[in-house]
């Protein structure tokens, strides 16, 4: 007898609309972030659908409750987290007050949501979010995963997002990677003070020779990316033409270069799912019934 489905709804906060190009390809980031997270969640459990609802926080857009929702997604955006405006203003306290008042509710956040999340919720242990005074980070990365995420993640967690190769398709649990490779596009950065480390339990995801914190972790509540799994060749190659289109030319081009590498998004996709599904029983691909840390 087949599974019954287990269903994670998604409330995806849009923060800013992809450029004309993207838009007219792909719809809103929202929906991106939608279609990728579908086709990971067939990968790592097979009994596992996504369901999700878009609101522009842009135009003053929430879920009436967001109790009603297993997890909060914040996409990207042009603005900066410290921008003084209405609607970042109201998003920042929005994203406090779920945090502090729906402990059943996941947190999600993609570069300026990566952002906002850390200045929102971290604000009071002196992190900051700042321009990086290296600049730009475009194109795609190599980050360096932290070991003490990847077992906080649990055992097997980070396995299952690799494909098996030769070397390990007969092995029960691959170990996990220790890297991952991500496009992106951003200015600002996360900052925690000088000789201070997050609170406990509190872990980095991982760094870059450019950006020191790519993400961050608390186990079962909050996951954050400064790259961008849901960006391509083709989205990040169109957002920067866009963005840099007074830059310098040899800037512009060495930037683009940049983008037309090889990325584990669906690896980072599948990452998510894992942590949209911690602490909940769900039938994993080939792994049966389990309950992820």
């Amino acid at each position: 007898m087949a599974a019954s489905p287990f269903i994670i709804r998604i409330a995806m906060l849009n923060a800013d609309t992809p450029v004309p190009n993207v838009l007219a390809k792909v719809g809103s980031y929202g929906n991106l972030f939608h279609g990728l997270l579908k086709a990971a969640a067939k990968h790592v459990a097979p009994n596992l659908a996504i369901e999700s609802e878009d609101f522009d926080v842009v135009r003053g857009e929430y879920p009436r409750s967001a109790s009603d929702f297993d997890a909060l997604l914040i996409t990207g955006s042009a603005a900066s987290s410290y921008d003084d405006s209405e609607w970042n203003h109201k998003l920042d306290e929005y994203l406090l007050s779920v945090y502090e008042t729906c402990p059943r509710v996941k947190i999600f956040g993609s570069c300026f949501g990566h952002q906002i999340v850390c200045q929102s919720i971290l604000r009071k242990y002196g992190v900051i979010i700042e321009k990086d005074p290296k600049g730009w980070e475009l194109g795609v990365h190599e980050i360096q995963l932290n070991e003490a995420f990847l077992e906080a993640l649990g055992p097997g967690f980070c396995s299952a997002n690799r494909e098996p190769t030769p070397e390990t398709a007969n092995d029960p649990q691959p170990p996990s990677p220790k890297t991952l490779r991500l496009q992106f596009i951003h200015a600002d950065h996360v900052k925690i003070p000088e000789g201070k480390s997050l609170p406990s339990p509190w872990l980095l995801m991982g760094w870059t020779k450019h950006c020191a914190v790519q993400g961050v972790y608390e186990p079962g509540r909050v996951l954050t990316y400064q790259g961008h799994f849901e960006f391509d060749r083709f989205i990040n190659t169109k957002t920067l033409e866009v963005f840099g289109a007074k830059w310098d030319t040899k800037a512009l081009q060495s930037g683009l270069e940049a983008m037309d590498k090889d990325d584990d998004s669906k690896e980072a996709a599948r990452m998510v799912v894992r942590f949209l599904l911690e602490g909940r029983s769900v039938v994993y691909g080939g792994d049966g019934l389990m309950t992820p840390p």
